[in-house]
């Protein structure tokens, strides 16, 4: 578990004066993944480097499993700071150094035999799915493998949490895939406490159970990853949720945006909404998905003017929420 409470950062004084991160607080049990999301600017790397203490914060604290790595000595720090292993955007291999040699690093830091290390490596590289790259160079390996062999490596000290540091960024929607159902695997194996920065909303769909949306130093929206996406009124949850372009209504349609709101939606309800209406929907465009068990997203109908005012309480009676889009209250006859 890692526990963020009151966590500042500021650069400079006087009129140079920035505060980076404002007074975040907030905590990540063992055994799930928070995703920070946020723009360019929020001040996400900023929080990456002072949860791992690369950067001491101005005040605040950073406990992890009891132990406040802000308050440690210099030598209390290196031991306490073995708590979290760190995955970085571009895995910051040593190119002179193997899969392998890598991996053992945090080890040979730490006085490990080379017998135990050796253990220790060998088990890490079959974890990643990586043994037969063990004596392969960085620039022998692909742009996912090489990550691979950075969550290996963060892991060699056995921490309880991992931040994971903008680490699919970059890396092509399979590779992402890949890294990422890891990531949920070693979560489960190990019950860490992963604390998962990106800028990818796709991906915080497949990899988080809670998300934090961070802007301008503070966090402005937090919830589980479900709630967010079935509460229309979140505008992190609408942000969250993917988008694709909508067809065309026919004439003589009006064009309703339909919100999964509700933790159980039938799988029917496109035809039971026609049936009520008595008057068939067009389905425009979609976007929805089952996370956690749970079917999230929107819908984009075309309905028949004359029944559009009895859209909104027939929706409602299925879990679902909708409102007219404004650009198109009518559709003109040709």
């Amino acid at each position: 578990m890692i526990e963020v409470t009151d966590l500042t950062k500021v650069f400079g004084s006087g009129d140079h004066r920035t505060v980076v991160l404002d007074s975040l607080t907030f905590t990540v049990d063992s055994g799930e993944i928070l995703a920070v999301v946020g723009p360019s600017g929020a001040g996400k790397s900023t929080l990456a480097h002072c949860l791992n203490l690369l950067e001491r914060p101005t005040s605040g604290s950073v406990v992890v499993d009891g132990t406040d790595l802000t308050s440690a000595d210099t030598r209390g720090l290196r031991i306490a700071r073995r708590r979290i292993g760190t995955v970085f955007q571009s895995s910051s291999l040593l190119e002179r150094r193997t899969a392998a040699e890598n991996v053992a690093l945090p080890l040979q830091y730490l006085g490990v035999t080379k017998a135990e290390s050796a253990a220790r490596v060998s088990e890490l590289l079959s974890r990643v799915g990586l043994t037969d790259r063990a004596g392969h160079y960085p620039y022998q390996l692909s742009g996912g493998q090489r990550q691979r062999v950075g969550i290996a490596r963060a892991l060699a000290l056995r921490p309880s949490v991992l931040l994971s540091d903008e680490a699919t960024s970059g890396l092509d929607p399979d590779t992402t895939s890949s890294v990422v159902a890891l990531l949920r695997e070693l979560r489960d194996d190990l019950n860490l406490a992963i604390v998962f920065i990106t800028h990818e909303m796709d991906t915080v769909l497949t990899v988080a159970d809670s998300v934090a949306r961070l802007d301008a130093g503070s966090i402005v929206e937090r919830g589980r990853l479900v709630e967010l996406l079935t509460d229309h009124s979140s505008s992190l949850g609408a942000e969250l949720r993917p988008r694709r372009a909508d067809a065309e209504p026919v004439a003589g349609q009006r064009v309703w945006n339909v919100v999964y709101d509700s933790l159980v939606v039938p799988s029917d309800w496109i035809g039971r909404l026609g049936l009520e209406l008595g008057d068939p929907v067009s389905i425009l465009g979609a976007s929805v998905q089952v996370v956690g068990g749970v079917t999230v997203g929107s819908v984009t109908l075309g309905v028949a003017d004359a029944v559009s005012a009895r859209v909104r309480a027939a929706l409602a009676r299925f879990g679902l929420s909708g409102h007219m889009a404004q650009e198109n209250l009518s559709v003109a006859v040709a």
